[in-house]
Order: C-alpha cells, then sequence, then structure tokens
C-alpha cells in the first residue's frame, strides 16, 4: 500500500510521511529499481491539487533578478555547464552587487543615471504601495523605461533595496511585496539548520500576507497571481502547515502557533478544494491537541468525520489526536485508535490506500499484541 505524501509517517513520529521516511522509502525503491534493471520509479505526484496556471510566466522583476543572481548555487552550476552565459552575466546588474553598496552610495548611483531622489517622498509613496519596483516606476518612470543598459535594474532593484533599509530605520509600517518574498525565501534556507526559526518568519510572512491582501475576499489562486514572488503561496501554505506541525513535536508554542495560523487559514479559504482545506482542518485539530487544548481537537476532528465519513482524513488524524491524548492504560489507547480506523475501513473510505489504512491496522493490531503478552509474563 502507498502511503500519502502529506499523511502521517507509518513509523509512528507523529510526522508528514514526506518529512519523515519518504526520502528513505524512494532511496530503497531506487536501489531496488536499479538492481534489479527494471528502470526507475514513477514520478512522485504533487500534495494536493495545485490551482490551474495562468498562461505565460508571470513573475515580479525583483524575484526574477534574485533567482539569475550569479552568486546562486543553481546559476553557478548552469554557468558550469554553458561556460558562455559567464560572460554576458558579468555585465549584469545583480541584486547583490546593489546589497554590496552602502545606501549613500546607493542613492548616489540611482541619481548618477538621472532620477531625483527625495527621502521623504520616497517614503511617503512606500506608505501607499505595496511594491518597492512600483515605487520606482511611480518616481523614476524614464529610467524605468530606459533602453540604455541596466538603468532599468538599477532604479528598480535600488528601490526594493532602499525599501527594506529604510523599514526599520524610518518606521515604515507597510512591508514591500520584495520584502515577503525575500521573509519566505528566508525561511526555506534556515529549515535544515533552524527549523523553529522559520516557522517564526514564516508567520511574520503570514501577517503580512493578512496585511496586504483581503483574504476573505479572496481565493488562493488571486492571491498567487497577485503576489508573482519566487515562490507560490498555495506550496508555501503547505510547506507552513507541515513545519509547524513537525515542529510542534517538540515544542508547544509552535502548536499555538500553527493552532493561529491554522484557524485564520481554514475560515479565509472555507471555499477552496474539498480535500486540500481538510487537510489543513485535520491539522489544526492535531494541533489543538498538541497545545495542550485535547477537547477541541477532538471535537474537531469529531466534525470532520461526521462532515466527511468516507475520507480518511478526519480519521488519521482522530487516531493522532487519541495518541497525543495522556492515558493511563496503553492497550486501551491502542484499541480506542483501532477502533477508529477499522471504522474507516468498514465505511469504507475511498482515499483509505492513500493513508496506508490497511497497514496502519496492523501495526496497532502487533503493537496490542506485543503488549497483551508482555503484560502475562
Amino acid at each position: 500500500m502507498k502511503t500519502g505524501r502529506n499523511a502521517p509517517c507509518p513509523c509512528g513520529s507523529g510526522k508528514k510521511y514526506k518529512k519523515c521516511c519518504l526520502n528513505t522509502d524512494q532511496q530503497t525503491r531506487k536501489k531496488h529499481f536499479d538492481h534489479e534493471g527494471v528502470g526507475q520509479p514513477p514520478s512522485r505526484k504533487t500534495d494536493q491539487n495545485i490551482p490551474p496556471a495562468t498562461s505565460g510566466i508571470n513573475i515580479r522583476p525583483y524575484a526574477l533578478a534574485k533567482m539569475c543572481d550569479p552568486k546562486k548555487k543553481h546559476v553557478q552550476q548552469m554557468f558550469r555547464l554553458y561556460p558562455e552565459l559567464k560572460k554576458n552575466a558579468k555585465k549584469m546588474i545583480t541584486v547583490s552587487q546593489i546589497r554590496s553598496l552602502t545606501t549613500q552610495q546607493l542613492i548616489e548611483k540611482i541619481m548618477n543615471h538621472g532620477a531625483h531622489y527625495d527621502e521623504e517622498q520616497f517614503l511617503a509613496t512606500c506608505e501607499k504601495m505595496n511594491s518597492a519596483w512600483d515605487v520606482a516606476e511611480t518616481l523614476w518612470p524614464e529610467q524605468l523605461q530606459s533602453l540604455e543598459p541596466n538603468v532599468s535594474d538599477i532604479s528598480g532593484l535600488g528601490a526594493c533595496v532602499l525599501w527594506e533599509r529604510l523599514f526599520d530605520e524610518k518606521k515604515l509600517t507597510r512591508v514591500s511585496l520584495e520584502m515577503l518574498d525575500d521573509w519566505m525565501e528566508k525561511g526555506y534556507m534556515l529549515l535544515d539548520e533552524d527549523r523553529f526559526q522559520a516557522c517564526r518568519i514564516w508567520m511574520q510572512v503570514w501577517e503580512t500576507f493578512k496585511d496586504i491582501y483581503d483574504m476573505a475576499e479572496m481565493s488562493i489562486e488571486q492571491i498567487d497571481a497577485r503576489f508573482n514572488g519566487s515562490q507560490s503561496f498555495f506550496n508555501w501554505c503547505q510547506d507552513f502547515e507541515m513545519e509547524l506541525i513537525n515542529a510542534s513535536i517538540d515544542a508547544k508554542e509552535f502548536a499555538e502557533l500553527g493552532v493561529s495560523f491554522l484557524d485564520e487559514f481554514v475560515t479565509c479559504f472555507a471555499d477552496e478544494d474539498t480535500d486540500f482545506v481538510n487537510q489543513f482542518k485535520s491539522t489544526l485539530g492535531e494541533l489543538y491537541c498538541r497545545s495542550g487544548n485535547q477537547d477541541a481537537g477532538e471535537k474537531m476532528l469529531t466534525d470532520l468525520i461526521r462532515q466527511y465519513p468516507d475520507r480518511a482524513v478526519g480519521y488519521i488524524g482522530m487516531d493522532m489526536a487519541v495518541s497525543i491524548r495522556k492515558m493511563d492504560n496503553e492497550i486501551s489507547a491502542l484499541e480506542e485508535r483501532l477502533k477508529i480506523l477499522e471504522e474507516a475501513k468498514n465505511i469504507p473510505v475511498i482515499d483509505g490506500e492513500g493513508y496506508d489504512l490497511d497497514s496502519r491496522i496492523s501495526h496497532l493490531k502487533e503493537m496490542i499484541e506485543d503488549l497483551a503478552a508482555n503484560c502475562q509474563r
């Protein structure tokens, strides 16, 4: 049976399968395939139903510049494969070059290309807009439309870095979309070395998305279409959910953060794809339990089962909730979990294979038998 990538890991760690044993299992399968000479394993499916792509690629200039920065590892790898590209890249103005300048040097560089910089005017314009690149287009339209090499990039990227630097120094109240994109990226970069700090940064990202967009009136697809960053809002929401639940296993703080994020998320996007929203509701139920509010968590999961009795997500969530609940008799706890999963099996749920339901039931039965045998000794 195949375990769904977003389902709890069958090993019992409490983490999502895709962040626990998935990579190990894939490597095992790959070795088997290679050894037998059968070929490569099938490609992985995406986690959820991805919103339909719009025609063409639409990405903000700042995000595109970051992706093409020669200091990025993937760009350096591209240079090794195609050395001729490196020659052209030397003529580019990059984000890292702009960041290497002091604030005064950056302002002088912008003004040397004919732009008028007035700090009071710049700050006032930032407070009215969402994008630093749009600020540059408003204040310095000739430079942004210039066909001279690098003039547009110096003005546009310069505005992005200036907004970021003046944000704390001048106590701006608005975060630019470019800063938001940087925070998202910083969280991804921190995941391996400090998941806790990554989650704290991503909570700032969520709060900023709420400030910039009217989430109660917009769909996830509409937000993605307006954000146009180097990261997808849709995918990031799933990644944040996953990292919060993994972090919550080690620290209650992140269960509480997760409850805050997911409660707002399922309220804002209740009309999105049912399976997608139900997965978030199941995670919310689990995080309620991990935060110490067992009753609220189990109620949410009971309601989810009642509303969607033919879907495994509520039963799997309740199984996890019972495993979190403190019980004096371990065998009784395991038997209660087994009853929940057998109920899902008997319905039967239509997606049990994706959650490896049969394997979970077998595993619980083995645990009960082992404990019973130990008690008789």
